[in-house]
């Protein structure tokens, strides 16, 4: 009995010793507590990072005899005494872009003016000196003096590393997207023409220049979307030296909004016409600015001498994987063409006391340029 009992303490102790928790160091108390602090803070908020850049375009830059013949020297042409006086306007945009109308094939195919255009290479590096980032080559003109005008433009271009759209070496050079990077900011361009003045797309140049096709702008605009933060369209459409867009332009223009295009610059017309805003049900918003009008040229019509340089800025806000695109602060600063001593060149308006054409101020004018956004608030 009495060896029973000790047995029956013996197991007592033993049970009891095993359920006795472990006793903790001091250095493993310490370091379970750091992890546990370390487990329940949170992890820091992402910075917010803010990007803002300045898209700029410029209309029609369409060279007549009476533009470049001023213009010579003895080893070729030089239009930056005509183009001084714009330049730091032209500075102003951290992306540029003009509208190249008459091609600039250079010397070698001969010039040539209205109504069939061949323009000196020298434009090219003046205005790309000045600013300008890319050509665009969608217009009525591109091909007045054929293949061999354009392969020329193309290859200067090339060598002087200025990117083109709308006007392209072959069908591979059009599939090629047109993306540029500004600042983290991503940009496709796409650009298009009503016609070519009758003259027919030469044979086995199928895609030298893109026409206006609803269907195949449909097909460009979503294959560029989802690529880019920011997506561009230039349109040479309208009609000549109208003030207003006509149906067609604004029918264009909301095809180009329900698409996904953020920014429509047109061409054609020579004279400014307003900006708007065209807003769709899920929320898309796309700034059309209708016509940028003469850039430089020798049009002497009412009007013809007023371009502007168009800009609109775009801001991104990046918040660790996230981010958003804001457009905003749409205008047009006017730029007139001035004839003094038989020699074009250009300015901004508002260093003038107006139109010598038509009397136009440059306060007239921003008021027409805003007529239809002002009409909207």
């Amino acid at each position: 009995m009495k060896l029973k009992t000790i047995y029956a303490a013996l197991i007592f102790l033993i049970i009891t010793a095993c359920s006795q928790p472990e006793e903790l160091t001091v250095e493993q108390t310490e370091t379970e507590i750091d992890a546990e602090i370390i487990r329940q803070e949170a992890p820091p908020e992402p910075k917010e990072e803010e990007t803002t850049i300045t898209i700029g375009a410029v209309g029609d830059v369409l060279l007549h005899e009476r533009v470049y013949v001023p213009a010579e020297t003895e080893d070729g042409y030089d239009f930056m005494p005509m183009l001084e006086k714009v330049g730091p306007l032209l500075q102003e945009p951290d992306f540029l872009m003009a509208n190249f109308e008459s091609i600039p094939g250079g010397v070698e195919i001969g010039l040539s003016t209205y109504p069939s255009f061949n323009s000196p290479h020298e434009i090219v590096t003046d205005l790309q000196s000045l600013g300008v980032d890319m050509a665009i080559g969608a217009n009525n003109h591109t091909i007045d003096r054929g293949v061999r005008a354009v392969e020329s433009a193309l290859d200067f271009f090339d060598e002087v590393g200025m990117d083109y759209v709308g006007v392209y070496r072959d069908t591979a050079d059009r599939e090629t997207e047109r993306i540029v990077t500004i600042e983290d900011i991503t940009l496709g361009v796409l650009a298009y023409t009503y016609g070519t003045n009758g003259i027919p797309i030469p044979e086995g140049h199928e895609d030298i220049v893109a026409l206006i096709d609803p269907d195949r702008i449909e097909k460009d605009v979503k294959a560029l979307r989802e690529k880019v933060d920011i997506l561009i369209v230039h349109m040479h459409w309208g009609d000549e030296y109208i003030h207003e867009p006509n149906q067609k332009q604004r029918e264009l223009a909301q095809l180009l909004s329900e698409a996904g295009v953020d920014i429509v610059f047109g061409h054609h017309p020579h004279v400014l016409q307003p900006i708007d805003l065209l807003e769709q049900e899920d929320g898309h918003e796309t700034y059309v600015f209708y016509s940028l009008g003469n850039f430089f040229s020798g049009q002497n019509f009412e009007y013809t001498d007023i371009g502007g340089l168009a800009t609109i800025e775009v801001t991104k806000t990046t918040k660790g994987e996230d981010s958003t695109i804001n457009i905003h602060t749409p205008d047009i600063e006017p730029t007139l063409v001035v004839l003094e001593d038989d020699v074009y060149s250009v300015m901004p308006m508002a260093d003038s006391e107006g139109s010598l054409i038509n009397g136009v101020t440059t306060e007239e004018t921003r008021e027409h340029i805003w007529k239809y956004l002002n009409e909207s608030e």
